[in-house]
């Protein structure tokens, strides 16, 4: 079994909280919070941990994980 990133999770764990404040709390920039909401990049695990203690969450939250059986690709 292995596991595989799936989507960017931030939209929902935002809650009130702009893309823009988060990116000014993370000190990246807004375009940067814009590719990992729509999966063009991601999060680096530094940024994901801070992320998560921003917005009182976990670091695996900011992504879907998806269980991968053992020989099977996707």
């Amino acid at each position: 079994m292995a596991l595989r990133k799936g989507e960017c999770r931030l939209p929902e764990l935002l809650g009130d909280m702009s893309q823009a404040e988060l990116a000014r709390r993370l000190n990246v920039t807004e375009a940067t919070v814009s590719r990992w909401i729509n999966n063009k990049r991601e999060m680096t695990y530094e940024n994901a941990v801070l992320a998560s203690r921003i917005l009182d969450c976990h670091a695996e939250d900011m992504y879907q994980w998806i269980v991968v059986k053992k020989g099977k690709r996707q």
